[in-house]
């Protein structure tokens, strides 16, 4: 039997192994291991069973190619996306093999343990590399596949979202790195049916292997830009959103402040006159007077915010201990100002709604000037634990496509005013730091 028929095999497991990587993440269909182990099962047979001996380079890149398109058609029966989302995790699944396989041929070459390229599939070339410790081989492979796969798999892999469609911009750009690699295929398929010295082995193959990176990088850039614009777009959304709101609690707001005004003093004089007794009197001007107790900051924005969720937390019994001067957010356009504590706020108050223990159902807000700087810092209590990716903390919610925005928000608008958020969750306490250099209002 030719080395290609047992090579044929051995390449499919590899190419199996790297689209797994890259299509784990993605949403699955029903019984999907039972799909997917059906997969492998007539991949490995299709493999092994079609008795095909290339003669050149162009029936070599067929070969490979056409064993590709075979683990495509099986991997839409598996995954529950797009045709185009599966293509995209297949090409960069089979760049990242053909990468770890060039990869492994200059190792190879290059501390003479191989004359020729190792996986040549001629019985001519395999009667050459007598030299070669077959399982010794097999080893150094291995682990040069390992290494290239939980590399690529670390820098990449985790920017497929799970359950996600992969967006692209342009499917241009897709093509032109398909092509990229189909001629990178066909460059290692002359160096098979070439007699090159090893020097040249190494350099084709290392060529190969650039191509091989740079386009993997070049993909996952087109996706990181689409996955960027799309949250830019949704965060402007909300920021629009944010200014409708304020308009809208602003007005109602004033309107119930002055409502409540006049009617504590008809309260007055209805108790003046005797009709009702004093205490029931007291004890509806009381409950006016939560309405009536408008927050004065000196920022109209700030204080809508606070008046908002103020209610609120009196509502739930949620203590909010607010020392601020408004002032100092002068310079600020006003439904920023809504938007960053609404969201900063509604964090606050979603975490310290969960505690069982209601003594901690307290939220602390500052906002001072120290030097040249204007900082926030928001801070209440939490319970369990608080996973974050690139310093924010991921959302709770199961709705990861649509929710997840406030903090990138809150970032948004401090960076556009030259300053930076943070947070910081120890010992049951989560701190949002807001700063902000400092700038008199115009």
């Amino acid at each position: 039997m030719s080395y290609f028929l047992f090579y044929k095999p051995f390449f499919m497991a590899q190419l199996l192994i790297a689209e797994l990587l890259f299509t784990v993440r993605l949403r699955k269909r029903s019984k999907f291991w039972l799909r997917y182990l059906l997969l492998v099962a007539v991949c490995m047979a299709i493999a092994i069973l079609i008795p095909v001996q290339p003669t050149n380079a162009i029936e070599l890149s067929a070969v490979f190619l056409g064993l590709f398109a075979v683990t495509y058609v099986g991997h839409l029966l598996c995954y529950d996306v797009s045709p185009l989302t599966v293509l995209f995790c297949l090409i960069v699944a089979y760049t990242t093999q053909h990468l770890a396989y060039c990869l492994c041929n200059c190792m190879l070459v290059f501390t003479n343990l191989s004359e020729n390229v190792y996986g040549v599939y001629t019985e001519e070339a395999m009667a050459q590399q007598g030299n070669v410790n077959l399982v010794f081989g097999l080893i150094f492979e291995f682990v040069i596949y390992y290494i290239t796969y939980y590399v690529f798999f670390l820098l990449f892999g985790d920017r497929i979202k799970k359950n996600s469609e992969i967006k692209l911009q342009k499917t241009s750009l897709l093509i032109i790195g398909s092509v990229a690699i189909v001629l990178s295929i066909f460059v290692n398929a002359m160096v098979v049916f070439s007699e090159l010295q090893s020097d040249l082995v190494i350099a084709t193959n290392f060529y190969n292997a650039l191509c091989c990176g740079f386009i993997v990088h070049m993909l996952f850039s087109m996706v990181t830009n689409v996955q960027m614009k799309d949250e830019l777009d949704t965060i402007y959304k909300l920021l629009r959103e944010s200014q409708e709101q304020y308009e809208t609690s602003k007005k109602n707001i004033e309107l119930i402040n002055i409502k409540c005004h006049d009617l504590k003093h008809q309260i007055r004089k209805i108790g003046q006159e005797n009709l009702i007794n004093d205490r029931a009197i007291q004890e509806i001007a009381d409950a006016v007077s939560i309405y009536d107790s408008e927050v004065d900051t000196g920022n109209v924005a700030f204080d809508t915010i606070l008046t908002e969720k103020g209610l609120y937390c009196y509502k739930n019994k949620i203590t909010l201990d607010c020392m601020a001067d408004g002032h100092l957010l002068d310079f600020m356009n006003e439904a920023e100002i809504y938007s960053m504590f609404g969201n900063a706020l509604d964090n606050a108050i979603s975490a310290v709604r969960q505690i069982p223990d209601c003594t901690k159902h307290y939220i602390g807000l500052s906002v001072c000037r120290v030097h040249d700087f204007v900082t926030v810092n928001i801070h209440n209590f939490y319970e369990g634990a608080i996973a974050c990716k690139d310093g924010i903390p991921s959302t709770t919610k199961e709705d990861k496509e649509n929710h997840g925005f406030g903090l990138k928000s809150i970032c948004y608008i401090a960076e556009k005013y030259g300053g930076k958020a943070s947070v910081r969750a120890e010992g049951g306490v989560f701190d949002l730091n807001i700063l902000l250099p400092y700038r008199q209002s115009e």
